[in-house]
């Protein structure tokens, strides 16, 4: 089976060492994977018999599925994580709890609440506003890109993220700072190994359900007791799997992987 490792310019330099280790490994799974970086909109010139996308473009993943190739995350996964509001909505319909979410159309909150991008990743353009002024800063700093504005959870500063392959959920990391309503790792927080809550469990599989998901990191945030959900990254690092066990997530992958395409192809 030909495959193609699909990431942008900014990623692929970003994750070098990570692809590396992919393309070492894919051999011993019976994969031949080649890398390809796309510039934007770009598509590849000849298709793969599978895709492993790297990079966020919903527009990318839904043309390759057209044509007949399985890709990794599906278009689907890649159009709903990658827009927050399209997140919170799944959520509300599946009755997974979430924050209290507003657009600009829908009017504004009270202060304090956050507010974010529809796209952003990695806790970028993420802003605590706690009055008019901070508000308009806020905006301005978006360039009038659209945003939500969320209720803040009842413990900031911290969060976990479930990491989960298929139907198994492989670690959990707990992620907090002591100087930041963001605990991303990426932004300095402090990290450890955890165990994923019966909750947050019953949440994931809820998700693969709906999703079919393959590889993707759901973060939750504490509050008032619960844990609400936060983001489902789709092109999730995997920085702190390393950091804090010993699983290798390439290879982790690249089995599932070849797990999901004998299925497929028999």
């Amino acid at each position: 089976m030909n495959g193609l490792l699909l990431y942008d310019e900014a990623g692929a330099t970003r994750n070098r060492w990570w692809i590396e280790q992919f393309l070492a490994l894919a051999p011993r799974f019976g994969l031949s994977l080649r890398l390809s970086v796309l510039s934007p909109g770009a598509f590849p010139e000849e298709l793969p018999d599978f895709a492993i996308v790297r990079a966020i473009r919903p527009d990318l993943s839904r043309v390759l599925e057209e044509r007949g190739v399985r890709v990794f995350n599906n278009a689907r996964v890649s159009r709903v994580a990658n827009d927050k509001w399209e997140t919170y909505r799944l959520c509300r319909t599946l009755g997974i709890p979430v924050l209290h979410t507003l657009r600009e159309r829908d009017g504004t909150p009270d202060y304090p609440f956050v507010l974010k991008s529809l796209d952003g990743h990695g806790g970028t353009e993420v802003f605590a506003v706690r009055s008019a002024e901070q508000f308009a800063a806020a905006k301005r700093a978006l360039n009038g890109k659209p945003f939500l504005m969320q209720e803040f959870c009842s413990d900031v500063g911290k969060d976990v993220r479930v990491y989960a392959l298929g139907d198994e959920t492989v670690a959990a990391v707990f992620r907090s700072s002591d100087t930041d309503f963001r605990s991303n790792f990426s932004l300095g927080g402090a990290v450890t190994l955890t165990q994923a809550t019966e909750e947050q469990k019953a949440i994931v599989r809820a998700l693969r359900a709906e999703l079919r998901f393959d590889f993707v990191g759901v973060d939750f945030l504490p509050h008032e007791g619960g844990w609400a959900l936060n983001e489902i990254e789709d092109v999730v690092g995997t920085r702190m799997l390393y950091r804090c066990t010993d699983k290798d997530a390439a290879e982790l992958y690249l089995g599932h992987i070849r797990d999901e395409l004998l299925s497929l192809h028999g």
